[in-house]
């Protein structure tokens, strides 16, 4: 049997001894969120950024993802990026998601 669990407004949760962290980027800066904002950004960058602003919903083709065993990276390919770290990491520490959380996702 499949349980799901939802933490909500936690920057830090336990998920079977695997202490996740939720960070979005701000500027040139990884800021810690709650995962209830950090699900919200997800969501959003599933549709194109430009196109929301005139509240027409189409999917965001410029979306990138990326999971290696350091973290989960999102990017709306355009301001917004988000990041889930695993065992307990900060974003500096996740080298092998450094390219793509640079903005070098080619």
């Amino acid at each position: 049997m499949l349980t799901h669990l939802i933490f909500e407004d936690a920057h830090r949760v336990l998920v079977q001894d695997v202490v996740l962290r939720f960070f979005l980027r701000t500027g040139d800066t990884w800021a810690p969120v709650t995962d209830t904002d950090f699900r919200h950004a997800y969501e959003l960058a599933l549709f194109d950024p430009d196109a929301l602003r005139k509240d027409v919903l189409c999917p965001n083709a410029r979306r990138v993802e990326c999971t290696t065993g350091e973290g989960w990276f999102w990017s709306d390919g355009s301001r917004t990026a988000g990041l889930c770290t695993f065992g307990d990491r900060s974003p500096q520490e996740c080298a092998s998601l450094a390219r793509y959380m640079a903005g070098d996702a080619s």
